[in-house]
């Protein structure tokens, strides 16, 4: 039997997602990349991803797993920031003249497994889920802070004994994950936290792995969003260009300005979060990606002597929250 599930979504931060054309949009395609990639460096094994997500090699498959989205009319919003420090995280929104899903609006995404689907997938599934909606942001500048999207509430499709549909809420118990956060957010983050490394325990070699190289910080708190990004961009602006060059490379590539790299590609190990805990009362929480001696990855393949330890500068002071 198929189970089907209905996802209730909420925009939090201004959210740049398109396609070829740049129009803003919501896109299924960039929804499932990202839980791919939270999926792989949470320990979710290789072949569990080609059951679950599908391949496209030589051996393809379609997955085990629908997700469509009903998307809203909406009016698309133009990037106009009015605070330094919001400005310097989207730069280059204003450059490149997106516009975006605008933030507080609401969407439906619905998710189906295919019969073959068995409990112990449909879990791993929604581990991945945890960990993209409330860890990871989608679309442009996403590692900036936009593109948050919350999860407000998860119902699953029931066939009442007179054949009728109804759908039961299990946003706090989603196969042993809370969905919403509430409470104490470090406590919250580290039982889901916990949850998921019981279930995605399958690290890879060749990647960073979630629970060795990964470190979770709490930045501040304030009843308005932008004004936490803007205070995290302006202390972010203020430490970068106290730094050489050579050594702020750490916090991604390309540096258009430079030209040895202008050219080079390297996403930042350093995330920005905002997650909302109650109404209109929003965290913002920093994410810091690191290697170790279980897992020393590499930054680039053409770049040595990176200097990782200005990322533990970068967040010193902030209060840690996991591990």
């Amino acid at each position: 039997m198929m189970k089907t599930f209905k996802v209730e979504c909420k925009v939090i931060t201004s959210l740049f997602m398109g396609g070829a054309n740049q129009q803003a949009e919501l896109r299924t395609q960039s929804i499932n990349g990202l839980l791919r990639w939270w999926f792989r460096i949470a320990g979710g094994s290789i072949e569990d991803e080609k059951r679950l997500f599908g391949w496209a090699g030589e051996k393809s498959n379609q997955g085990l797993v629908r997700i469509f989205i009903k998307e809203p009319p909406f009016q698309p919003q133009e990037f106009s920031p009015k605070q330094a420090g919001y400005n310097y995280l989207g730069f280059s929104l204003k450059l490149t003249k997106r516009k975006s899903f605008p933030e507080n609006q609401a969407f439906e995404m619905k998710i189906s497994f295919h019969p073959k689907a068995n409990e112990e997938d449909i879990k791993k599934f929604f581990c991945a889920l945890w960990l993209a909606f409330n860890l990871g942001n989608f679309g442009s500048r996403s590692r900036r802070g936009f593109g948050s999207i919350g999860i407000k509430e998860i119902k699953i499709k029931k066939i009442k004994e007179d054949g009728k549909e109804e759908y039961e809420d299990i946003t706090d118990n989603c196969y042993g994950l809370n969905f919403a956060p509430s409470g104490n957010l470090g406590t919250w983050i580290n039982k889901n936290l916990n949850e998921i490394k019981k279930v995605l325990n399958q690290p890879r070699k060749d990647i960073p792995n979630l629970f060795d190289n990964f470190e979770i910080y709490i930045f501040g708190s304030n009843n308005d969003w932008q004004n936490l990004l803007n205070q995290a961009g302006q202390k972010y602006q203020s430490f970068r260009k106290k730094e050489q060059i050579d050594k702020r490379i750490v916090f991604g590539l390309p540096i258009v300005a430079v030209g040895k790299y202008k050219n080079f590609r390297r996403a930042s190990p350093l995330m920005f979060k905002i997650l909302e805990v109650d109404k209109n009362k929003y965290f913002l929480i920093l994410i810091v990606m690191k290697p170790d001696n279980k897992r020393p990855f590499i930054f680039h393949p053409e770049i040595n002597n990176v200097s990782w330890n200005l990322l533990s500068s970068f967040v010193s002071g902030l209060n840690k929250i996991y591990p």
